[in-house]
């Protein structure tokens, strides 16, 4: 791990609410490199709503031109 993070620029098209959670999923990975408890209790510990958020972005997904 580099301790880079990289973002998409198709991060523009969401609702800032829905891309804030990206940053914060990212930023959550320079401490905790995988997708464990540990992980989400990370995430938690920024966005305590960060799961309603996950949510909505499995739900609107990117439009197509993006």
């Amino acid at each position: 791990a580099s301790g880079r993070i990289r973002l998409s620029w198709r991060l523009v098209h969401l609702h800032p609410e829905l891309a804030d959670y990206v940053v914060a999923h990212e930023l959550s990975h320079l401490r905790v490199m995988n997708h464990s408890p540990l992980f989400w209790e990370t995430v938690q510990s920024v966005m305590p709503d960060y799961a309603q958020r996950r949510r909505v972005l499995k739900d609107e997904p990117l439009p197509p031109w993006s």
